[in-house]
């Protein structure tokens, strides 16, 4: 396995989930009583300018004769920068990035904030710069569509994970608790991710939701699944905890990651 191909495919699927679960927005006020409780109609209404600073940790590992073992920890900044009727435009910036690996014996550390890189360190910052030198720009509409996606100096094809296939889909009507509402959308180059979302605990502040799904190839078979739950500021929309669980495989390897965001 081409360990550089590898990491390239963790970190575009790192920005994905980090974008889908970190709804820059508020949650709509409006609420419908019921027999079961209070039901909230979810919408994403941020204004221009808001910024939700975000650290996000990963846990990852590879069975198989190419083991590998990797933590990451990045810190990145959300920005709304432009809206457009109901569609808005993102802006996520990549502060630093810190890393640990051990990849079949081999171990390495990186920590973009190093004053000098040296041996594979310096290959990592390399490939780190598509994350670290620009933002990385999207529009996303008040459900959490996602309409346009841009990772600066990598071209459509080598976006390994379609952002509109992860972000998180909004129920379009008011849900309480014990609701749930499934999407399926395509996974560029990959299949289809089937999700299920649910609203687990509604409190004065938060709204807790678990999601949980399974990923098929091009020819409907299953070939992964994840798993997760977050919690958003009922006021803000800001995630302030979350946490996802994926297994799939990768270049032939049955790849499992832990990934948690925490709003600053």
């Amino acid at each position: 396995m081409k360990k550089s191909v590898f990491i390239i495919f963790v970190l575009s699927l790192l920005v994905n989930f980090s974008c889908s679960k970190a709804p820059d927005g508020t949650v709509s006020e409006q609420s419908i009583e019921s027999a079961q409780g209070d039901k909230v109609l979810i919408r994403l209404k941020p204004q221009v300018g808001d910024m939700q600073k975000t650290i996000m940790t990963m846990d990852m590992s590879t069975d198989g004769a190419q083991s590998m073992k990797m933590n990451m920890i990045m810190n990145m900044d959300l920005k709304v920068t432009d809206k457009q009727d109901s569609l808005y435009t993102y802006e996520v910036k990549y502060n630093s990035i810190k890393m640990d690996m051990d990849a079949g014996g081999m171990e390495m550390s990186y920590d973009s904030n190093a004053k000098e890189q040296s041996g594979i360190g310096a290959v990592m910052h390399d490939q780190m710069k598509v994350l670290l030198d620009k933002p990385i720009t999207m529009k996303m509409s008040e459900q959490g569509k996602i309409s346009d996606f841009h990772l600066p100096g990598m071209a459509n094809n080598q976006q390994m994970a379609d952002m509109s296939s992860i972000s998180l889909p909004l129920p379009s009507e008011p849900v309480g608790v014990g609701d749930s509402w499934t999407a399926e959308r395509p996974m560029e180059g990959m299949g289809t991710m089937k999700m299920t979302m649910k609203v687990e605990k509604i409190t004065v502040d938060d709204l807790i939701i678990g999601t949980n799904g399974d990923i098929s190839d091009t020819s409907g078979t299953k070939i992964g699944d994840f798993n997760g739950n977050y919690k958003l500021d009922r006021n803000t929309g800001f995630t302030k905890d979350g946490t996802i669980n994926i297994n799939m495989p990768v270049q032939e390897q049955q790849m499992k990651m832990k990934v948690n965001f925490k709003s600053l």
